[in-house]
C-alpha cells in the first residue's frame, strides 16, 4: 500500500469514526453524567467489538474477493457511494439531545453496541473493500490493519470521553459548520475512492 493510499485511508476512517455517532453520542453524554473512569469498561467492550467486527470484514471482504474475481471494483464502487451516503447523514446531523445515556454504561453494552451499529459495521466493510484489499492480502496485515482501525476509533472515543460537557457545548453551538466540513471531506474521499479525483 502506497503512502497516499494510505493518508486517505486514515484520513476517511478518521472522518468516519471520529464523527458523532451511537458510540461517540453515548460516549459524550455518559461521560458528562457519569465521569471519565465509570465510562472504561463501556469504552473496553466498544473496542474489543470494534475489533472483531474489523476482523470478520476483513475475513468476509477477502473471501467474497476469492470467490468472486471481479467484485473488488464493485465494491470500491460501493464504498465510495456509501462514503457519500455519510456525507449526507453528516451534513443533517443534529447535536445529541440531554438523555442519550439513560443507564450507566458497562462492557456487554459497549461490545453488543458494534454488533447492531451499521455505522461501524459499513466503516470495516468500506475500508477493507476501497483502501486495504486492493493493496494487501496477506493474513497477519490485515489483522494488523483491523487492529489500526479499531484504534482510530478509540482514539475518536477516548476525545468524546474526555470532552465531556466542553464538546457537548461546541458541538452543539458550530454543529452546522463542523458538519458541513466533515462531510465535504468525505466527499473528496469517495471521489479519490472511485477514481474521479
Amino acid at each position: 500500500m502506497s503512502p497516499a493510499v494510505f493518508l486517505e485511508m486514515t484520513l476517511t476512517a478518521c472522518i468516519t469514526v471520529w464523527s458523532p455517532g451511537p458510540n461517540n453520542i453515548l460516549l459524550l453524554s455518559s461521560a458528562s453524567k457519569y465521569g471519565f473512569k465509570k465510562n472504561l469498561p463501556f469504552m473496553f467492550g466498544i473496542w474489543t467489538g470494534s475489533l472483531s467486527l474489523m476482523i470478520l470484514s476483513g475475513i468476509f471482504c477477502k473471501t467474497l474477493a476469492s470467490i468472486v474475481p471481479g467484485i473488488q471494483p464493485v465494491m470500491k464502487y460501493v464504498g465510495g457511494i456509501y462514503m457519500l451516503y455519510l456525507a449526507y447523514k453528516t451534513f443533517q446531523r443534529l447535536p445529541p439531545g440531554e438523555n442519550d445515556a439513560e443507564k450507566e454504561p458497562h462492557y456487554l453494552m459497549g461490545f453488543f453496541l458494534q454488533l447492531i451499529n451499521v455505522k461501524i459495521i459499513i466503516y470495516g466493510l468500506t475500508m477493507f473493500s476501497s483502501f486495504i484489499l486492493p493493496h494487501v492480502s496477506r493474513i497477519p496485515l490485515l489483522l494488523g490493519f483491523a487492529f489500526y482501525l479499531m484504534m482510530l476509533g478509540a482514539i475518536g472515543n477516548l476525545i468524546w470521553a474526555f470532552a465531556g460537557n466542553v464538546l457537548k457545548i461546541f458541538y452543539g453551538k458550530h454543529y452546522k459548520g463542523m458538519n458541513a466540513v466533515m462531510s465535504l471531506l468525505l466527499v473528496w474521499c469517495a471521489l479519490r475512492v472511485v477514481g474521479i479525483c
